[in-house]
């Protein structure tokens, strides 16, 4: 268990920590170095590119990577929403954790028919499919 003691120096109150702090820096990207980037998984197979992001408007965080795979010229082509804490950033590219076959058994749509902002049952659903709990939840212990 950490203990702290205080000290008086000046009238000014010390504070020093039995244990370290560690400090986590945010790490701040435009969004067009996002876009367009390609997914692979960790065969090195090609599962589609970062077309969109989803931003949780309440919260400010991005909760869905929108993938483009398949179709010509965009005819045919499925949009698969990830969620944003299953992908790894490497190199160049991103890691999703996923087999291509079972990436294709994914929740998807169509470009016309995007999922509605309200429907959190098919968010769910998304995010358990990767195997993630939604940020929304909340545990109560």
């Amino acid at each position: 268990m950490a203990t702290d003691a205080c000290t008086q120096e000046g009238g000014a109150k010390e504070m020093s920590f039995a244990s370290p702090v560690t400090v986590v820096h945010p790490r701040i990207v435009a969004t067009d170095r996002i876009i367009g980037k390609r997914v692979k998984n960790a065969l090195g197979e090609y599962l589609g590119e970062v077309h969109h992001l989803m931003v949780d408007m309440a919260s400010g965080s991005i909760v869905f990577a929108v993938l483009s795979s398949g179709g010509i010229m965009g005819l045919g082509e499925k949009l698969y929403p990830v969620p944003w804490q299953a992908l790894t950033e490497e190199e160049d590219d991103f890691l999703l954790k996923m087999r291509k076959e079972t990436m294709e058994t994914a929740p998807n749509f169509d470009r016309g028919h995007w999922p509605k902002a309200d429907d959190l049952s098919w968010f769910e659903r998304v995010y358990r499919f990767y195997d993630y709990s939604p940020p929304w939840e909340i545990e109560i212990k």
